[in-house]
């Protein structure tokens, strides 16, 4: 008797046994599958098919959810090293090489076991059972966003306990699939078939519109809806001409892919002498399948994208593939804007924006073959490519590429590194500041040093001044800016330049203070000082997201002297309206970026001045 072990997106470090039924012999590691849970029907992934169990009493699969496994055994293998290497359980950790919204699941409905609306009940469990008499067989989030969520739960239990209400577990499939369109096949031969036709040719002699369009669109396959509106012929018009063979009404995939915008002037570059020195390190021996690490230390603009392209040119020429990590969303349109014109070959793009659709697209691609490049952030490397010959990590210094606030915790750089191991791939990290261990590693000789020092353009680099704000406000400065930054950003701005401030902290001030007692205000959960945001005016914690009006007055000793310390980048772009009235300035943070296309909005605006 064949049985499978399987793993679930849970918080449970071992996996479970089944019986694995005849109809289902087939599957093998890396099958989704449908499994009775406790009380639920949820969807695990197979692991492994021991052929025995000692288990007396097992459960059966219920049903195989995939055509072919949607796990490889090269990600499985990835999955149980992460699993491990940052012990977090392995079916959480498996989440990471499945598009969001494939998983199949229970939804639990609620119902009534006998209406009354008389009944008597306290005034919140009697709202839920007068919701639920109304609009019977909704989901659990449904009547509690209805109710609001305070005590939803316990209003709810409260009414099972008492036999009132009950729920009904409803199966419910993936929440994505493929995009698929009715289209509006037009034949070569379209001519001679109306010919043969002569109700349609006299339609069509009265038609010229429809004629035009018909003849203009001969071999193409046109969406239904284009169709429709550009010749304005009725739908029962078009399935008779489909039924005549004239046309043909077909279902079409369509692949849903991020606007990428990127406006940027094409340079041709010639290569540096550091640059070819680097490349023909890396690509000693082209075509070899052998895992070499390197750090490439390079400056700022000494060229280190275009060594990147130049490497992954000869690995697909040698019939491999490749990831190319970067570090952040706005650095996606800039980064697939060169690549797509150095390559023709597919690019998939991976980033944290994209809609559910268009990453199940990519990621459909990538798992068919379709794909040689993947470009994204960290989670551009659970991208199911086979066969990869190069993995670069740009900016690998940077703290984005660790996954901290969920399961499971990982550094991307490390597991690229193990990807690279796994494939006999090449695994570049490029820096122009090199993270502390990988230039230990190093020195060391676990990875070879690279570096360009100099910039592929020759220009100079740029003068740093230090200047001491506590000197400044002594000497009455302003709060935000030095005089030395604003004499130069003044200079800027007369000759019609742009200007660029980082300031690495969100929201208007780091924190709220009591100048009387020196309180400051702090996530009860994270005990770390809470950011004023003045556009709400509340206290945000940017750890947890916990958010409360802030107070007038000091809750420790009930003053009113309080004061924001620290100037976050709403203060900033407060205080450069102030400096210079009527002149545009846009911020870049993450609370203007949450849209889908908004940091290349805001990055467009800049760049078109």
């Amino acid at each position: 008797m064949p049985y499978v072990e399987v793993v679930f997106n849970l918080p449970i470090y071992h996996a479970f046994t089944y019986h694995l039924p005849d109809s289902f012999s087939h599957i093998t590691p890396g099958y989704r599958v449908l499994v009775p849970f406790g009380k639920r029907t949820i969807t695990g992934i197979v692991i492994n098919l021991p052929e025995k169990s000692s288990y007396s009493s097992i459960k059966s699969v219920q049903d195989v959810l995939d055509d072919k496994a949607l796990i490889r055994p090269d990600a499985l293998k990835l999955a149980h090293w992460i699993s491990s290497y940052y012990m977090a359980p392995l079916g959480q950790v498996l989440q990471l090489f499945i598009p969001k919204g494939l998983e199949a699941h229970d939804q639990e409905n609620l119902f009534l076991v006998e209406e009354d609306p008389a009944i008597e009940l306290p005034e919140r469990q009697k709202d839920l059972y007068l919701m639920i008499g109304e609009n019977p067989g909704k989901s659990k989030s449904y009547y509690r966003k209805k109710m609001g969520a305070g005590s939803f739960y316990s209003v709810l239990r409260a009414l099972e306990k008492k036999g009132l209400v009950y729920s009904l577990a409803e199966h419910k499939g993936a929440r994505v699939s493929a995009l698929i369109r009715k289209h509006v096949r037009i034949p070569a031969d379209l001519e001679s078939r109306i010919k043969e036709d002569a109700h349609f040719e006299r339609y069509l002699s009265k038609k010229p519109r429809v004629a035009a369009f018909l003849f203009e669109n001969r071999e193409k396959e046109v969406l239904l809806s284009v169709f429709l509106r550009e010749t304005g012929m009725a739908r029962a018009t078009l399935h008779k001409m489909a039924g005549q063979k004239l046309v043909e009404l077909v279902d079409k995939v369509l692949e849903r892919h991020p606007e990428i915008d990127y406006d940027e002037d094409e340079k041709v570059f010639s290569l540096t002498e550091q640059q070819k020195r680097v490349i023909g390190t890396v690509c000693a021996a082209p075509g070899e399948k052998e895992y070499r690490s390197f750090l490439l230390y390079g400056v700022t603009g000494s060229g280190k994208t275009v060594v990147y392209i130049e490497i992954l040119k000869r690995v697909l020429a040698a019939g491999r593939k490749g990831i190319i990590l970067i570090p952040e969303i706005a650095l996606t349109p800039q980064t697939v804007t060169r690549f797509e014109r150095a390559f023709d070959q597919n690019i998939a793009i991976f980033h944290s924006k994209m809609s559910m659709g268009e990453r199940y697209d990519a990621w459909m691609a990538c798992h068919s073959g379709q794909v040689s490049i993947v470009i994204g952030p960290r989670s551009a490397l659970f991208a199911p490519l086979e066969d990869i010959g190069l993995i670069v990590v740009d900016e690998e210094h940077e703290q984005s590429y660790k996954q901290t606030d969920s399961v499971p915790g990982y550094n991307a750089r490390d597991v690229a590194l193990y990807l690279g191991r796994m494939h006999r791939a090449h695994v570049v990290l490029g820096s122009a500041t090199p993270s502390f261990e990988s230039y230990y590693n190093a020195r060391h000789n676990k990875h070879t040093l690279l570096t360009m020092m100099e910039r592929a353009n020759k220009m100079p680099l740029p003068t740093i001044h230090l200047v001491d704000m506590r000197k400044e406000k002594s000497a009455g400065g302003r709060k935000v800016f030095s005089r030395y930054l604003l004499e130069h950003m003044d200079r800027r701005l007369a000759r019609d330049e742009q200007i660029i401030l980082l300031q690495n902290r969100r929201g208007y001030a780091s924190f709220q203070q009591c100048l009387n007692c020196g309180f400051i205000v702090k996530c009860a959960e994270c005990d770390v000082s809470l950011t004023y945001h003045s556009y709400d005016t509340s206290l945000r914690c940017h750890y947890c997201g916990f958010k409360t009006p802030a107070s007038a007055y000091c809750p420790n000793c009930g003053s009113k002297d309080l004061e924001y310390k620290g100037a976050g980048t709403q203060q900033l772009q407060q205080e450069l309206e102030k400096l210079y009235p009527g002149m545009p300035v846009l911020r870049m943070d993450q609370d203007t970026t949450r849209g889908k296309n908004s940091y290349q909005r805001i990055l467009d605006a800049f760049r078109q001045g």
